[in-house]
This record gives structure tokens, C-alpha cells and sequence, in this order.
């Protein structure tokens, strides 16, 4: 039996359906922390990765299958996140830091790893948006130059600057506080 071109492109929007559900389940909880990280709310990070995955899922069909679709992914959140960032900015809504959730009472091991968690992103934060980025999508993310590369829209040589620029600083502002 011969297909029908209606069947086939039928059958090429439901293997596309099926490859971006699969991305989604992969990616979801990274997209997520990736934009809580640089974001340090919690519902603005969900916000704003839902409206990433809703941009990607519109393009869908025009990514280029030799590319793996991560690197996308990250670049549109970013977008958003700066987009965000300049709302902020232009509204002026800009909220005082201290987001952080209540320290529970927990043996002394736990509460001083708790205080050194809070000393680094202190530091991170501290950081200018583009180091930070990098150094996040490089350390809790585990993309590569190339892949921070994609997403930041610079070339690996900018990516290798931003992250010696920004652990230099880590260190600098960490030193004698770990």
C-alpha cells in the first residue's frame, strides 16, 4: 500500500511530537535549575523555562537534526532570561536578594555545608551575567565550550575568558571565607 503525502506528513508530525516529548522529559529538571540558578526564584524560573520550551516546541520542526537540540534549548532560556532581566530593569521591580529558603536546624556537618553552598553562589552571583552563565552551563550543566559557545553566541575563545575571568574572581572572593 502506498502512502498518501497527508500520511506522511501525518507520520513525520507524530515522530516530531515524540522526539520533543522525549527532549522534554530529559530536560525539563536541567532547563530548570538552569534558570533558577540565574534567576534565584523560584517561580520565575519556572515561567520562564515553561516559555522557553514553548518557543522551542514552535520551532520544532525547523532544528536541524545533525545538532543536538540541548545547545538550542539553553540559548532560547537565556534569551528569556535576559528579556526577563531588562523587564526587571525597566519596570523597576527590582526586589531586595534573600530568596533563599529557611536553614532547618540539622546536624552542624550539614548546616556548615549549607554555609559554604551559600558563600559560593554568594560569589556567583557576584559575578558579571555572561561569566556567570558560562560558569554554570560549564559546571552544573556540563556543556562543553563549543556548546556554551552556541548557546551565548560567542566564539569557545570568548567562552575560555569568561570562565578563567570568572573562576579567577571565585577565587579571589572565596579565598580565606571556605
Amino acid at each position: 500500500m502506498v502512502e498518501t503525502p497527508a500520511e506522511t506528513a501525518r507520520e513525520a508530525v507524530v515522530e516530531a511530537e515524540g522526539d520533543f516529548v522525549a527532549f522534554f522529559r530529559e530536560y525539563r529538571n536541567r532547563a530548570f535549575h538552569f534558570a533558577l540558578q540565574l534567576t534565584g526564584s523560584r517561580e520565575d524560573a519556572m515561567d520562564l523555562t515553561q516559555e522557553a520550551f514553548l518557543r522551542l516546541h514552535r520551532h520544532w520542526g525547523r532544528r536541524d537534526p545533525n545538532r543536538p537540540p540541548g545547545p538550542w534549548l539553553y540559548a532560547i532560556l537565556r534569551h528569556a532570561i535576559v528579556d526577563w532581566r531588562r523587564r526587571l530593569r525597566r519596570d523597576e521591580v527590582l526586589e531586595a536578594s534573600g530568596e533563599g529558603a529557611a536553614v532547618e536546624s540539622r546536624p552542624d556537618v550539614l548546616a556548615e555545608r549549607q554555609e559554604r553552598a551559600a558563600l559560593v553562589w554568594e560569589a556567583i552571583r557576584r559575578l558579571p551575567p555572561e561569566q556567570r552563565e558560562a560558569v554554570i552551563l560549564r559546571d552544573w550543566h556540563g556543556l562543553s565550550y563549543k556548546e556554551i559557545a552556541q548557546v551565548q553566541g560567542v566564539s569557545t575563545g570568548v567562552v575560555g575568558s569568561r570562565l578563567f575571568d570568572a573562576r579567577e574572581k571565585l577565587r579571589k572572593h572565596l579565598k580565606g571565607r571556605l
